[in-house]
């Protein structure tokens, strides 16, 4: 029996018909392959998207709201939790152009039901490779060739196209105290410690990442380091010690770098009182 596959489009404050990825996926009309949208759109957005939708090409759920990923995730999740273990999920955010190689390739490994987790090769504006990625105490190691191999027991890798087979999220929620980062740092600690079997696909996917962007506008860099900083300090809570000096360590250097880069010493006060903040958060 094959598998189904269920691309999860999270949508953000755009119209359907505007998104790269939906329409990318909608020209591929590949039979095994269905696809859900979750809105997170604020309500001016949703109307639009109500009456927009092709229900004949994908299915549509207005989310109520900017619930962040967590509780998006977990919402499809229950959507299928009824469907066949080997059907697999494919996470998906509203920009990216993914195509016909991807499908085939992620059909061509998936056919191995040895393999749990499916990390295409992720390559930001700058050229380099940000996911798959081997876990660091502070942070990921990049991998310098798609050929890199990652040992399993340090494998991680981004939201992004992450393709994963039912039978892996048994029992498995998102952890919802996490909005929008360290979403995927979270679940691949865990996926690791339940010893699923990860697989890079050699395909390559090209995206542009906001933070390695030439954009130098304070306060969308402030609009999104507020929440990574605070999703940040509540991750490491989740680890200890050890975590928490981890994570203040990673905001320090942002505050610092993107001060830097954006020539603004408010920002780099902004982070470190963020951090602060949010210090006992678990």
């Amino acid at each position: 029996m094959m598998s189904e596959y269920y691309a999860v489009v999270v949508l953000y404050n755009k119209k359907i018909q505007k998104s790269i990825t939906i329409s990318h996926l909608m020209q591929l009309q590949e039979k095994q392959l269905h696809i859900i949208v979750l809105d997170n759109s604020t309500d001016d957005y949703v109307v639009d998207n109500r009456k927009y939708y092709p229900i004949d090409l994908l299915t549509y759920h207005s989310m109520g709201g900017n619930v962040g990923l967590s509780k998006a995730y977990n919402y499809a999740l229950s959507i299928l939790k009824d469907n066949s273990e080997d059907d697999i999920v494919i996470w998906f955010d509203d920009d990216t152009p993914v195509d016909q190689e991807y499908f085939n390739c992620l059909k061509n490994k998936a056919m191995d039901k040895s393999y749990d987790v499916f990390a295409p090769v992720i390559y930001g504006q700058n050229g380099v490779i940000y996911s798959p990625n081997e876990s660091g105490w502070l942070k990921g190691r990049y991998i310098k060739s798609p050929e890199q191999q990652i040992p399993q027991n340090k494998f991680n890798a981004i939201n992004s196209c992450l393709a994963v087979r039912l039978k892996a999220y048994k029992g498995y929620t998102y952890d919802e105290g996490l909005f929008m980062d360290c979403v995927d740092t979270k679940l691949f600690d865990d996926f690791r410690k339940k010893e699923l079997k990860f697989c890079t696909l050699p395909v390559k996917i090209y995206q542009n990442f906001f933070q390695r962007s030439g954009n130098k506008d304070v306060q969308k860099y402030w609009n999104r380091f507020r929440i990574r900083i605070k999703d940040t300090m509540y991750y490491s809570s989740l680890n200890g010690f050890s975590g928490r000096i981890s994570g203040c360590i990673r905001i320090l250097g942002w505050s610092v770098a993107y001060g830097i880069k954006l020539r603004s010493i408010n920002f780099s006060l902004l982070c470190v009182a963020q951090m602060l903040n949010h210090g006992g958060e678990k």
